[in-house]
């Protein structure tokens, strides 16, 4: 396993999607809940001018070794997650996201689904009811209905995927029994 700068404009090929062949896998660190790319220690990268502190990613040279590499740092840093992507590199989905085991349901699963499904249906209905005033007094507050309509949205979108979500989890429990 080696530590690949995404970006050099000094290396040929500068990208690092261009170095992966076949056979190798590329292991993404990134913090759990914002995504932000992260350092195996858990670190943001600061300056992309650096190169001890520019956006990496860790180059493996099969899939068992890039699965044990980002176990072995979830397990250090459950607030962390891994993303492995094979040399056809980001253009598809990540080929597994690994998570610290006893933190996992708090970003997949039939849980985090619910609590996607709530906040967005919560959501959705507070944009209702400010556009549904606004509507009933007509439109004298604009915002209302802008602002309701922008919540409809969001809150209507967080609904879909949690329930999907939700869906695609819902015997999950009962595996695990």
């Amino acid at each position: 396993m080696i530590w690949l700068r995404l970006y050099d404009p000094g290396r040929t090929p500068a990208h690092w999607s261009e170095m992966v062949r076949p056979g190798q896998y590329a292991v993404f660190v990134a913090d759990a809940n914002s995504r932000a790319p992260r350092d195996a220690d858990g670190q943001p990268f600061r300056d992309a001018g650096r190169a001890e502190t520019a956006a990496c990613a860790a180059l493996c040279e099969g899939l068992a070794e890039a699965k044990q590499f980002a176990l072995d740092v979830v397990m250090r840093h459950p607030e962390l997650c891994c993303e492995v992507y094979d040399h056809e590199g980001k253009s598809n989905p990540p080929l597994q996201t690994i998570y610290n085991p006893a933190e996992r349901h708090k970003h997949v699963g039939s849980r985090h689904g619910r609590r996607l499904a709530l906040a967005g249906g919560t959501l959705a209905g507070i944009g209702a009811t400010l556009a549904l005033i606004d509507l009933s007094r007509g439109f004298a507050w604009m915002w209302g209905y802008i602002l309701g309509l922008k919540c409809m949205v969001v809150g209507g979108t967080l609904l879909t995927v949690g329930l999907l979500e939700w869906y695609a989890h819902r015997g999950e429990r009962d595996r695990r029994r």
